[in-house]
Protein backbone atom coordinates (compact mmCIF):
# COMPACT_ATOMS: atom_id res chain seq x y z
CA UNK A 1 0.00 0.00 0.00
CA UNK A 2 0.79 3.49 -0.87
CA UNK A 3 1.55 6.50 2.04
CA UNK A 4 -1.12 8.42 -0.21
CA UNK A 5 -4.44 6.56 1.30
CA UNK A 6 -8.02 8.32 1.35
CA UNK A 7 -11.36 7.35 2.05
CA UNK A 8 -13.98 6.36 -0.77
CA UNK A 9 -16.69 8.80 -1.67
CA UNK A 10 -19.39 6.37 0.29
CA UNK A 11 -17.04 5.18 2.90
CA UNK A 12 -17.68 8.78 5.51
CA UNK A 13 -17.18 10.08 8.67
CA UNK A 14 -19.48 12.50 10.80
CA UNK A 15 -17.23 14.90 9.70
CA UNK A 16 -16.89 13.99 5.90
CA UNK A 17 -20.92 14.32 6.08
CA UNK A 18 -21.15 18.00 7.65
CA UNK A 19 -18.28 19.20 5.51
CA UNK A 20 -20.49 18.05 2.39
CA UNK A 21 -23.71 19.62 3.93
CA UNK A 22 -22.03 22.80 3.94
CA UNK A 23 -20.60 21.86 0.43
CA UNK A 24 -17.04 21.89 0.97
CA UNK A 25 -16.39 18.24 0.61
CA UNK A 26 -17.94 16.25 -2.45
CA UNK A 27 -16.09 13.33 -3.91
CA UNK A 28 -17.98 11.12 -6.49
CA UNK A 29 -17.02 7.77 -7.70
CA UNK A 30 -15.51 9.05 -10.83
CA UNK A 31 -12.99 11.38 -8.84
CA UNK A 32 -12.35 7.85 -6.88
CA UNK A 33 -11.58 6.48 -9.79
CA UNK A 34 -9.11 9.43 -11.04
CA UNK A 35 -7.33 9.43 -7.59
CA UNK A 36 -6.62 5.32 -8.34
CA UNK A 37 -4.98 5.25 -11.65
CA UNK A 38 -2.94 8.32 -9.94
CA UNK A 39 -1.98 5.92 -7.43
CA UNK A 40 -3.94 6.52 -4.64
CA UNK A 41 -4.91 4.27 -2.43
CA UNK A 42 -8.75 4.39 -1.31
CA UNK A 43 -10.13 3.16 1.91
CA UNK A 44 -13.72 1.30 1.86
CA UNK A 45 -15.75 0.56 5.03
CA UNK A 46 -16.12 -3.01 4.79
CA UNK A 47 -17.19 -5.87 7.33
CA UNK A 48 -17.24 -9.01 6.85
CA UNK A 49 -18.53 -12.45 8.94
CA UNK A 50 -15.81 -14.29 6.91
CA UNK A 51 -12.43 -12.64 6.01
CA UNK A 52 -9.87 -12.66 8.71
CA UNK A 53 -10.16 -14.81 11.95
CA UNK A 54 -13.73 -15.63 12.06
CA UNK A 55 -15.25 -15.42 15.07
CA UNK A 56 -18.55 -17.08 16.29
CA UNK A 57 -20.72 -15.43 18.27
CA UNK A 58 -23.53 -17.34 20.42
CA UNK A 59 -27.20 -17.11 19.65
CA UNK A 60 -28.49 -18.93 22.44
CA UNK A 61 -29.69 -22.68 22.47
CA UNK A 62 -26.15 -23.81 21.54
CA UNK A 63 -26.79 -22.22 18.30
CA UNK A 64 -23.85 -19.65 16.75
CA UNK A 65 -23.37 -17.22 13.84
CA UNK A 66 -20.42 -15.95 12.85
CA UNK A 67 -19.53 -12.36 13.69
CA UNK A 68 -19.31 -9.63 11.45
CA UNK A 69 -16.24 -7.80 11.90
CA UNK A 70 -15.89 -4.12 11.31
CA UNK A 71 -12.78 -3.40 8.71
CA UNK A 72 -11.49 -1.59 5.75
CA UNK A 73 -10.36 -2.66 2.08
CA UNK A 74 -8.03 -0.94 1.19
CA UNK A 75 -7.74 -0.78 -2.80
CA UNK A 76 -4.29 -0.22 -4.06
CA UNK A 77 -3.22 -0.57 -7.45
CA UNK A 78 -0.44 -3.53 -7.06
CA UNK A 79 -2.62 -5.13 -3.86
CA UNK A 80 -6.58 -5.63 -2.01
CA UNK A 81 -6.09 -5.88 1.29
CA UNK A 82 -8.50 -6.06 3.99
CA UNK A 83 -7.97 -4.98 8.08
CA UNK A 84 -9.83 -5.84 11.04
CA UNK A 85 -10.37 -2.54 12.40
CA UNK A 86 -10.19 -4.01 15.75
CA UNK A 87 -7.91 -6.18 15.95
CA UNK A 88 -5.48 -4.98 13.07
CA UNK A 89 -5.24 -8.31 11.42
CA UNK A 90 -4.47 -8.05 7.63
CA UNK A 91 -5.94 -9.98 4.97
CA UNK A 92 -4.40 -9.87 0.99
CA UNK A 93 -6.67 -11.06 -1.20
CA UNK A 94 -5.74 -12.80 -4.16
CA UNK A 95 -7.26 -12.40 -7.79
CA UNK A 96 -9.79 -13.34 -10.15
CA UNK A 97 -12.23 -11.28 -8.34
CA UNK A 98 -15.84 -11.97 -8.85
CA UNK A 99 -18.75 -9.82 -7.40
CA UNK A 100 -22.21 -10.51 -6.96
CA UNK A 101 -24.91 -9.07 -4.83
CA UNK A 102 -25.67 -11.76 -1.99
CA UNK A 103 -29.32 -13.06 -1.81
CA UNK A 104 -29.33 -11.95 1.82
CA UNK A 105 -29.92 -8.39 2.54
CA UNK A 106 -28.54 -6.19 4.81
CA UNK A 107 -30.66 -4.57 7.36
CA UNK A 108 -29.22 -1.02 6.93
CA UNK A 109 -30.53 0.75 3.63
CA UNK A 110 -27.11 2.52 2.56
CA UNK A 111 -25.38 -0.80 2.62
CA UNK A 112 -25.14 -3.05 0.15
CA UNK A 113 -24.18 -7.06 0.97
CA UNK A 114 -22.17 -9.04 -1.46
CA UNK A 115 -20.34 -12.01 -2.40
CA UNK A 116 -16.93 -11.73 -3.08
CA UNK A 117 -14.89 -14.67 -4.72
CA UNK A 118 -10.92 -13.89 -4.71
CA UNK A 119 -8.95 -16.79 -6.03
CA UNK A 120 -10.02 -20.23 -4.96
CA UNK A 121 -12.09 -18.04 -1.74
CA UNK A 122 -15.64 -17.31 -1.12
CA UNK A 123 -16.77 -14.64 1.28
CA UNK A 124 -19.38 -11.94 2.38
CA UNK A 125 -18.59 -8.22 2.29
CA UNK A 126 -20.87 -5.22 3.56
CA UNK A 127 -19.85 -2.10 1.99
CA UNK A 128 -21.83 1.46 1.41
CA UNK A 129 -23.66 1.26 -1.19
CA UNK A 130 -22.10 4.38 -3.06
CA UNK A 131 -19.01 2.56 -3.37
CA UNK A 132 -20.41 -0.38 -4.84
CA UNK A 133 -19.56 0.76 -8.32
CA UNK A 134 -15.92 1.70 -7.36
CA UNK A 135 -15.29 -1.36 -5.76
CA UNK A 136 -16.72 -3.17 -8.72
CA UNK A 137 -14.43 -1.49 -10.92
CA UNK A 138 -10.99 -1.86 -8.96
CA UNK A 139 -11.68 -5.43 -8.59
CA UNK A 140 -12.12 -5.61 -12.31
CA UNK A 141 -9.05 -3.72 -13.09
CA UNK A 142 -7.08 -6.08 -10.92
CA UNK A 143 -7.82 -8.97 -12.82
CA UNK A 144 -5.98 -7.58 -15.70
Amino acid sequence: MTTDIRRAAGTRTLFDVLLSMFGIRRLSTDKDLADFRAGTTLQVFCSSPTLGTVKMLSIGKGRTVPHAAPGNLYLAADAVTWRNQRTGENVALQGPFRLSPSERKTPHPKMARLDLVAGDEQHVIVIPKADVALVTRVLEAADR
